[in-house]
């Protein structure tokens, strides 16, 4: 592994099948000339085919051959270094793309043998809520209709799925060979309440996997342990660790993979919420400082005409963001729900489901944050809790039953929730409650709170002096221009 190495600034470049990495290395020295000292590549591993974005990796054990393939990266991390420049990668850690069950071995194997599949373990399946099998959303209304058995293969519309060995016969129909599978096909419409895999937040298509068992983790980071052996990558972007087991554990692992690394983490801050300390990271992404960012140049003397001209203006801030919230605990993510709500069942007694499910929705619904970490963040827990009961009295007795379960950071519950109060937060703040204030657009940037409309000069520098000292390697947005080649580009930049 080569000598650890800090960016002062990066340059994003979004690699895709028509802009691959071999096209990337044409504009390293470009880069150079702009003033960025790192390259900063979007996923590179195999994705699902033609994905424009890689957040679908399929397949961990190579790079994506639509990208330029192992050979391409490798030319790119070369032609960066000769021009004085680090290579950072976003990496993905937290689900996979099962859009197409063919591109992924996981996957694929998954369906065919359930839970008897070497690689079952690597899924997050409650496999007693589905019978046994996984359901599988991908039906209309036409239902069973819609599927066809082709060659021994099940297919809905032209995407295939396996059959397990031995469960087709001469004259079976579609109905027949479907009941002996490890899988359900169900209804597209009952995936938010009746799934039983983990998602990447409402997406169906993006299965969560346990990068928290040591066996998952290793054959998931073999191949990015492999670039840092080799001396290709300096960095990582690891995105949205929020959704993971137990982020702390998954970045030292991290940390031991790539011998200490530069690494950053998608994390979304509140205003005044801390990055926990005790994560082995260089800091965030930057919307944190985005946020003030933005605010700094917003004259606060706007405040009063642009809120009078938005017309619709909510009054109250926290109470649109918990409504918000409530919908999508009820709605998309009520399959998460539920699944808290069934592992509270010891916990929860004699106490009606039903009352159980409202009384997790409520606490989801009350966070202040996107996660609370146990222990050391259980204060946001409390607080949460605290809120649930005074908002709804009904279930006072409820929450006081569940709320040992949940504060205990070895309950199953207290972890799942964890996971989930984040999905809660992003569905129903960023693509909900966002859409519905419009005084100022840029005031609803991701990690932002419309709510807070400016900053002052004062309080701008003493965040930036609170991010120096506290994380003096996060990013931080920042535009260069170079004199020599009178070109300016936009960059995160580490503070």
């Amino acid at each position: 592994m080569t000598a650890r190495r800090v960016p002062t600034s990066t340059y994003r470049l979004q690699v895709t099948p028509d802009f691959d990495l071999t096209r990337a290395q044409d504009v390293v020295e470009h880069i150079r000339d702009l003033g960025a000292d790192w390259v900063y590549l979007s996923p590179v591993l195999q994705a699902e085919p033609g994905s424009q974005h890689g957040y679908d990796v399929v397949d961990h054990s190579h790079v994506d051959t639509e990208r330029g393939g192992d050979a391409a990266l490798r030319g790119l991390a070369e032609a960066a270094h000769a021009a004085g420049l680090g290579v950072l990668v976003d990496v993905v850690p937290n689900h996979v793309g099962v859009a197409t069950p063919e591109a992924n071995p996981w996957w694929w194997s998954l369906l065919e043998q359930g839970q008897a599949s070497p690689v079952a373990w690597a899924f997050d399946v409650d496999w007693e809520a589905g019978d046994g099998k996984v359901r599988v959303p991908v039906l209309d209304d036409r239902l069973l209709d819609a599927v066809e058995l082709r060659d021994g293969r099940l297919y809905v519309g032209e995407t295939a799925y396996p059959t397990a060995p031995g469960t087709v016969q001469d004259g079976d129909d579609v109905e027949t060979v479907h009941a002996r599978q490890h899988y359900a096909f169900v209804h597209w419409k009952r995936a938010d309440h009746e799934l039983n895999y983990r998602r990447f937040f409402a997406v169906n298509t993006l299965a969560a996997i346990r990068v928290e068992e040591p066996e998952v983790f290793a054959a998931s980071h073999d191949t990015i342990g492999g670039w840092f052996r080799d001396g290709l990558v300096d960095g990582l972007r690891i995105d949205h660790p929020d959704g993971l087991y137990d982020p702390a554990v998954y970045l030292q692992d991290l940390a031991d993979l790539t011998g200490g690394a530069y690494t950053l983490v998608e994390k979304i801050l509140e205003p005044g919420e801390q990055l926990p300390s005790s994560w082995p990271v260089d800091g965030t992404t930057g919307y944190d400082a985005l946020g003030v960012v933005d605010r700094v140049f917003v004259d606060p003397a706007g405040e009063e005409a642009l809120t009078a001209a938005s017309g619709a203006e909510p009054a109250d801030w926290q109470q649109l963001t918990h409504d918000t919230r409530r919908g999508i605990a009820d709605g998309i993510l009520g399959s998460e729900v539920a699944r808290l709500a069934r592992l509270l069942a010891s916990t929860a007694g004699d106490l009606p489901q039903e009352r159980v499910v409202d009384a997790v929705a409520e606490i989801v619904a009350s966070f202040d944050v996107y996660r609370t970490y146990l222990p050391e963040g259980v204060h946001h827990l409390i607080a949460a809790l605290e809120r649930a009961a005074e908002t709804r009295p009904d279930l006072d007795d409820v929450i006081d039953r569940i709320a040992p379960a949940l504060v205990d950071p070895g309950h199953a519950a207290a972890l799942r929730l964890q996971q989930t109060s984040g999905m809660v937060m992003a569905k129903g703040v960023e693509d909900t409650a966002f859409y519905r204030t419009s005084r100022l657009s840029s005031l609803s940037e991701v990690g932002g709170d419309p709510s807070v409309f400016a900053v002052s000069v004062d309080d701008f520098h003493q965040a930036q002096r609170e991010r120096q000292g506290s994380w003096p390697h996060t990013t931080a947005p920042a535009s260069r221009c170079s004199p020599s080649s009178g070109r300016s580009g936009r960059a995160p930049s580490s503070s």
